[in-house]
């Protein structure tokens, strides 16, 4: 359309409002349009952030904490299958009660994932593992089986069994936590971000009340129209409610985000990989190959970095200390085994050191600090997550009383102005 066009256009729309008592209308028809968008969004953005808080109070987070279980219970499983063929015949039965255990344990875990995990990647996850640990659980028993009589195949089983979990159950399981707890991650920042969208359209409206509040001085010669005001200042205080409320869900939802990032998450790496390690050391009198005690030295400076970074990250510096003392003391005990300095150990030497009492012991109490660190910061951070969506509960209610009771001042404000004219 040309110029000409639109300003015939535009000259038409003014000609219907030549009268006061017209354009009186019409501003509020906009000023009443403007209010009931407002509420729409602001009821809106509210409600979807209260929505992603929910599903993380009540879905991702036990989603992520059993992604994780699984993933440990299976890294646990294969240092135990492998025990359970070295260690002293009365400590059999308590090590093939430990890896039925585990299994269990993370049968009971994919269950709970199974049925939080919506259609996808994670879902198809879940399954494959599930599906998978039959056949785990098979290759260890007949290891088992065939080693209690001597049989040479009896370790070709276990090895393939360990191969199975670490090439493709503890990848799966990893992947699926992963993924969890980025979801989890982008639902509770989502949550915090500002409603741009209804702070501008707020803005907007405050404009169009204060032009309104402009011309009807002009026209009427009074300062100040009663309901005008009223509505510009629950409009303004549903703004500010909107906006304190999102910054302090924001904040606690932020706390929750850093801490499983910088705290929870190292931990949990280094949990995993503990667990690993001491799969690696039975490998070594199992079934050894090149390269495998550098393995075990690299995992146990993984270890090592993994709770340092969880310190720096901001962790509970006595449940921290708490690890690096036990790895500390893991590190003291195997330091045999992976920086011999002299002659080469003998099996019975290596035994002693892999499987002997104060070893396990040794290895044991990590794994119990670290997973008592980790239950402490995961609730800690799941209470701020429940805290966040704590400071949005019925703001949405107080958004849409405010937007009415603006409605209803802007007619208490106007209708007797245009009634003058009539």
């Amino acid at each position: 359309m040309s110029a000409r066009g639109w300003t015939s256009v535009l000259a038409g729309v003014a000609g219907r409002f030549e009268r006061t008592e017209q354009r009186l209308v019409a501003v509020t028809a906009v000023l009443a349009a403007a209010l009931v968008l407002l509420g729409f969004l602001g009821q809106s953005a509210v409600r979807d952030r209260e929505a992603l808080l929910d599903d993380a109070v009540h879905r991702g987070n036990t989603l992520t904490g059993a992604a994780l279980d699984v993933y440990r219970a299976l890294a646990d499983a294969d240092a135990t299958s492998l025990n359970a063929v070295v260690v002293e015949p009365h400590r059999v039965s308590a090590e093939r009660k430990r890896f039925r255990e585990d299994l269990f344990d993370a049968a009971d875990a994919l269950r709970v994932a199974a049925s939080l995990t919506p259609a996808g990647p994670s879902a198809d996850r879940v399954r494959d593992l599930a599906d998978r640990l039959p056949e785990y659980s098979r290759l260890v028993e007949s290891g088992w089986r065939h080693s209690a009589v001597s049989q040479p195949v009896g370790t070709s089983y276990l090895a393939q069994a360990s191969h199975l979990v670490r090439g493709d159950l503890l990848r799966l399981a990893g992947e699926l936590h992963r993924e969890q707890a980025a979801a989890l991650t982008e639902a509770q920042s989502a949550a915090g971000r500002p409603p741009w969208e209804v702070f501008a359209v707020g803005a907007a409206t405050l404009v169009l009340f204060v032009l309104a509040q402009r011309y009807l001085a002009r026209r009427t010669r009074r300062r100040f129209n009663r309901g005008l005001v009223l509505s510009t200042a629950l409009v303004l205080a549903s703004l500010v409610t909107v906006g304190i409320s999102v910054t302090v869900a924001a904040g606690h939802a932020g706390a929750s985000v850093r801490e499983f990032d910088t705290v929870v998450a190292p931990l949990a790496k280094a949990r995993n990989l503990a667990r690993e390690a001491d799969g690696d050391e039975v490998r070594i009198l199992v079934f050894p190959k090149v390269g495998d005690v550098a393995s075990l030295r690299d995992g146990l400076a993984a270890l090592d970095e993994q709770v340092s970074a969880a310190g720096s990250g901001g962790g509970d510096r006595q449940r921290i200390d708490r690890a690096a003392t036990a790895l500390l003391s893991w590190r003291a005990a195997v330091r045999p085994l992976i920086e011999p300095g002299g002659a080469p150990l003998t099996y019975q030497q290596m035994s002693g050191l892999v499987i002997g009492t104060d070893q396990a012991a040794h290895a044991q109490q990590f794994d119990e600090v670290l997973t008592d660190a980790i239950t402490w910061h995961s609730t800690h951070a799941a209470t701020s997550t429940a805290t966040a969506r704590g400071a949005l509960t019925n703001i949405d209610a107080v958004f849409v009383v405010c937007a009415t009771l603006a409605l209803l001042s802007l007619g208490w404000g106007l209708w007797p102005r245009i009634r003058e004219y009539y």
